[in-house]
């Protein structure tokens, strides 16, 4: 880290945009508010980090994610109030979970940090 950027840091002139807390989402509300829906949004990190991907989890326990050339059937349930998803060939060990919290302007962010909208997003 350069000098000028610790001075700016150590007097307070400087801060490190730090993302605003949401509003966590239970399981309860994720299922009347946001199942049935296209989710979407651009993952940082992962098989498909920098491009845009919406998931739709329908009521029945399936969900489709697409985007990018890339669609994918899955399963999700919940643990809890995390939303846990897996590729519909993968065993169930290899579930991953995800939180939701709900954001000002009716958006979402997951626990991974993306940024999500009900789509399609502007």
């Amino acid at each position: 880290m350069g000098a000028a950027l610790m001075l700016l840091i150590l007097t307070g002139c400087w801060k490190q945009e730090q993302p605003l807390p949401g509003k966590p989402v239970s399981a309860a509300e994720f299922r009347r508010e946001l199942v049935d829906l296209p989710l979407c949004g651009t993952p940082a990190s992962g098989p498909m980090a920098g491009k845009p991907v919406c998931t739709v989890h329908f009521a029945d326990g399936h969900a489709i994610l697409a985007g990018s050339g890339v669609v994918a059937r899955l399963f999700w349930q919940f643990q809890g109030d995390a939303v846990c998803r897996r590729d519909q060939h993968d065993p169930v060990e290899q579930e991953r979970c995800v939180r939701y919290e709900r954001l000002p302007n009716g958006r979402y962010r997951n626990s991974d940090g993306v940024a999500i909208c009900i789509g399609p997003c502007a």
